[in-house]
């Protein structure tokens, strides 16, 4: 997710492309990722200046959302 925010690969949807990813990750790996919507301040973040993310928060968030099929 970092990555593609944070290296802008497209025009425009860097963060919904980023976003639908993850999700469809924790599908294949048999998750649902619920999120809410703390998960824009999360991406508008990566997206503007990632050094500021701290991964330990970030990683403790994913896992909260992540839940178990």
């Amino acid at each position: 997710m970092r990555l593609l925010v944070s290296d802008h690969p497209f025009v425009d949807g860097n963060k919904r492309t980023a976003l639908r990813t993850v999700v469809v990750f924790y599908i294949l790996n048999r998750y649902t990722f619920e999120y809410g919507d703390e998960i824009r301040a999360l991406l508008h973040r990566f997206a503007t200046g990632e050094t500021t993310v701290d991964v330990d928060t970030a990683v403790i968030y994913f896992r909260a959302c992540a839940r178990r099929n």
